[in-house]
């Protein structure tokens, strides 16, 4: 199967807001589909947002999430496609959706956290490629601030360049060198729980981006230490790791989290960076997944676009 890359934005394209997890604060929600009309795009609602449907903490039901995900892609009046948050869930729609109906239908794919399950299983069996990058319930403050504007002009094909937030640029390297793969991730606990599964892409020649928060420096070590013993850490060429929140109460003690990472990466001695502004932090980067990025500390920690992430 062809990788695809969806179309370009343009402005005054119309941009859906769908909720393939968690129910959406309406009150975030609101302010930042505020500031993307600012920037001149209409915006149109999945009908689970519309019509306030929610099962426990859940947008809806995973039919009918799956079913709001798919109507997404197949309306050819829609031209990017934004989830409104994450939470949990996405994992529950894997088995309701239709990869080929993707596939036919690119469209700009945007979210992160528990919305990994979606890009992975997209990456993978659409062979599409989707970007890791601000959600309109979950981060309207950082669609107000300049970086974002970078952020559209990558999604409209007008530049190349990483957008970093408010944070220098750039980070901190644990292992030198220089690698380029294609770009994969990003919520490691999500990801972990795909081993095994026909959604999990295969990790060969592959960047990973990863971030997580609400978890200790123990998940860390059992997450990475899981894709080992799946034969799948020593084959990644790279990595790429971002905000990492850990809980502030623990039973027991714990290593830093940072310390922890060290320790796989010394192993593995391939180039890997750390602190780049994604996850659940400030600053919000976008990263296009399933898509050849090149990863250096030669003078300094950077990363690289290496071949167009939109048509």
């Amino acid at each position: 199967m062809d990788k695809v890359r969806p179309p370009k934005l343009k402005e005054g394209d119309e941009i859906r807001i769908i909720a393939p997890a968690s129910a959406p604060d309406m009150g975030n929600l609101s302010k930042g589909i505020a500031r993307l009309k600012k920037l001149g795009f209409k915006i149109s609602l999945g009908s689970n947002i519309k019509r306030l449907v929610q099962v426990h903490e859940l947008a809806a039901t995973a039919v009918e999430r799956s079913q709001e995900i798919l109507n997404a892609f197949k309306d050819d009046n829609v031209k990017a496609i934004f989830c409104a948050r994450g939470g949990y869930g996405s994992i529950h729609t894997l088995p309701l959706l239709d990869f080929d109906v993707i596939h036919d239908h690119p469209k700009i794919f945007i979210g992160y956290s528990d919305i990994t399950a979606l890009h992975l299983a997209f990456n993978k069996l659409s062979n599409l490629v989707t970007f890791h990058g601000p959600m309109p319930g979950s981060d309207p403050e950082e669609m107000g601030k300049p970086y974002f504007k970078t952020i559209i002009e990558v999604l409209e094909g007008k530049t190349n360049n990483f957008a970093t937030g408010d944070r220098d640029l750039l980070f901190k390297y644990i292992n030198p060198g220089t690698v380029e793969g294609t770009s994969i991730g990003t919520n490691i606990s999500v990801a972990s729980s795909l081993i095994g599964t026909k959604y999990m892409p295969d990790t060969t020649d592959k960047i990973l981006f990863a971030e997580d928060t609400g978890i200790t420096a123990g998940d860390i070590d059992r997450y990475l230490f899981t894709m080992k013993l799946a034969n799948l850490l020593g084959n990644f060429s790279g990595f790429a790791f971002g905000d990492i929140k850990t809980v502030n109460e623990q039973s027991e003690p714990m290593p830093f989290v940072e310390d922890v990472i060290e320790d796989y990466m010394e192993e593995l001695k391939k180039p890997s960076l750390y602190g780049l502004p994604f996850g659940h932090g400030e600053g919000q980067m976008l990263i296009p997944l399933n898509s050849r990025i090149k990863l250096s500390t030669s003078t300094e920690p950077t990363l690289e676009f290496r071949e167009p992430v939109v048509e």
